[in-house]
């Protein structure tokens, strides 16, 4: 599927309608609240969606404009990952058992039996991860431009997973350049990101617990990249229904991982976005959310 957003893009970011989102604390310890926002309709007929964002990002940054195509059909539920956003910071270990309970939390705090599950980024590794360890609660899984795919170089993540490595990435201040350059590196129209947004992302990477959690990420959970075939057998868990989006030029998590994805979910339906970066639900969203809707979320 190829498609353009005109309409969308020719919107500046600033104007272009988000959702009211009704924000909630979800106790996943006693040192940590999984901040939880939800949107939409309220009701228990309402197909529910639940939203795992990517590394480094919030729920909002990463799900403002799908909510917004949705919240009149749908019961919409983002979690900000512990570590990151509004959540708490916690001095722990950042793998996938961590995200998997932070998931499962929110899923018991809501009380919601079946639903569709779409991540991310990250949120998509976290995602399938879920889906794998919890496959009857998934009645679709939506993996956006995920990790955990793509084959890396196995001393590459012992490198950069050292705490020596993750010790100095977890000290950074990045300057304000290198935090604006980064962000509109995901998109391929540095438009799709408004000034608040910037200016929320700029805040966050100065935090220093922030900082701490992308650095353990790299440190923890990417630990799993060491053995994909493990990982990919417990994603394929998960064989009910799948739809797997991707943006053509996303510079994060390249399209060639796509055949993998393929792989490990040959029942998923495929959409590749066209001039189209690391991010579709921000460049693409009324696109991205018709076709989650013809997906069956």
């Amino acid at each position: 599927m190829q498609s353009t957003s005109q309409e969308f893009q020719s919107t500046p970011a600033a104007e272009r309608r988000r959702p009211a989102w009704r924000e909630r604390a979800v106790a996943l310890d006693n040192q940590t609240n999984v901040a939880t926002f939800e949107a939409g309709r309220g009701d228990a007929e309402a197909p529910t969606l639940l939203l795992i964002h990517g590394l480094g990002h919030w729920t909002q940054a990463a799900w403002d404009f799908i909510a917004a195509e949705l919240e009149t059909t749908h019961r919409l539920i983002g979690l900000d990952l512990p570590g990151f956003g509004s959540s708490s910071k916690p001095d722990v270990t950042y793998d996938l058992a961590l995200f998997r309970r932070a998931v499962h939390a929110v899923v018991e705090a809501y009380g919601i039996d079946r639903f569709a599950l779409a991540g991310h980024s990250l949120g998509g590794l976290i995602a399938a991860d879920y889906a794998g360890s919890y496959p009857d609660e998934v009645r679709l899984l939506v993996l956006i431009d995920p990790a955990g795919f793509l084959r890396t170089p196995k001393l590459l993540i012992r490198i950069f997973g050292s705490r020596l490595i993750t010790g100095v990435m977890g000290k950074i201040r990045p300057s304000r350049a290198f935090v604006r350059r980064t962000f509109e590196t995901a998109v391929y129209d540095p438009a799709s990101i408004d000034e608040p947004m910037h200016a929320r992302m700029l805040a966050l990477s100065r935090e220093p617990a922030m900082t701490r959690a992308f650095a353990r990420v790299y440190r923890d959970a990417l630990k799993a990249f060491l053995d994909l075939p493990a990982l990919h057998a417990k994603f394929a868990q998960y064989k009910g229904p799948a739809l797997i989006v991707w943006g053509r030029n996303d510079n994060y998590v390249p399209i060639k991982a796509l055949d993998t994805a393929r792989r490990v979910y040959p029942q998923a339906a495929v959409t590749i976005f066209e001039r189209c970066g690391h991010c579709p639900s921000m460049e693409y969203p009324h696109e991205l959310a018709a076709r989650l809707v013809e997906a069956g979320a």
